[in-house]
């Protein structure tokens, strides 16, 4: 009993440090869903982080998959889209959306305000526990010149460009001018990732429809229409 005793209160205390250590990574990281995208633009529907962190994590893994597949290239599509996740790590960690317009007003602003994402980065990093901060150190402050990266970009501007377009399908033409910006930065991204050509030749039309239109390929409408008609000469 007492050599129980004595294990237990030594285990209670080994651990007690440990309680002291806990880590605001994870709560900083569901910030996101506090962040409101394209902040000073009227929006037909309200666009958070959080689903943007989402839809271009999943643009994300199907550009490296395309990369990997498609093309035979060195890509890992999982590490694509772990880009994606953590791609806004100063936006969670304190900085917000700063609209483009702002963001690239002049050089001087640029460089301050890259300065300060990457100060945001680190003070996201920090926040882990030592033993784990290398690991996702190429995770938040990204080496631009990894494709892993740069495939992460371009799913970055792929959502942009659908949201855009989204909004201008809603004829909030609040837009129209992002969606010039976004055309043209998708243009590049298309001569430079063969990857990103291919997408857009496969998925991005359909990505822009209804439902209706992204199920037609579907034999649900049949199956449906056979199943209630059968139920109803059954009854």
């Amino acid at each position: 009993m007492a050599s129980w005793y004595t294990h237990a209160k030594s285990l209670t205390q080994s651990e007690a440090p440990m309680a002291k250590k806990q880590s605001a990574f994870i709560g900083l990281m569901q910030r996101a869903r506090n962040v409101k995208r394209w902040p000073l633009m009227a929006q037909f529907q309200e666009e958070m982080l959080s689903t943007h962190i989402y839809e271009a994590s999943m643009v994300a893994h199907m550009l490296g998959a395309i990369a990997a597949d498609v093309f035979g290239e060195q890509v890992n599509p999982d590490k694509v889209a772990s880009m994606a996740i953590f791609h806004e790590g100063s936006e969670i960690a304190g900085m917000s959306d700063i609209p483009s317009p702002v963001k690239y007003h002049d050089p001087e602003t640029t460089a301050a305000i890259k300065k300060l994402e990457r100060r945001f980065e680190a003070m996201l990093l920090q926040t882990l526990p030592e033993a784990l901060q290398q690991r996702y150190q190429p995770l938040i402050e990204q080496n631009k010149e990894d494709i892993h990266v740069k495939l992460a970009k371009a799913a970055d501007v792929l959502c942009a460009y659908l949201k855009c377009d989204y909004e201008l399908s809603k004829s909030n033409s609040e837009f129209a001018n992002a969606m010039q910006e976004m055309e043209v930065q998708l243009a590049q991204y298309r001569q430079r990732l063969k990857a990103v050509d291919y997408f857009c030749k496969v998925f991005l039309e359909d990505a822009k429809g209804t439902l209706d239109e992204q199920t037609k390929d579907l034999d649900w409408v049949q199956r449906a229409n056979t199943l209630h008609l059968d139920g109803n000469r059954g009854q």
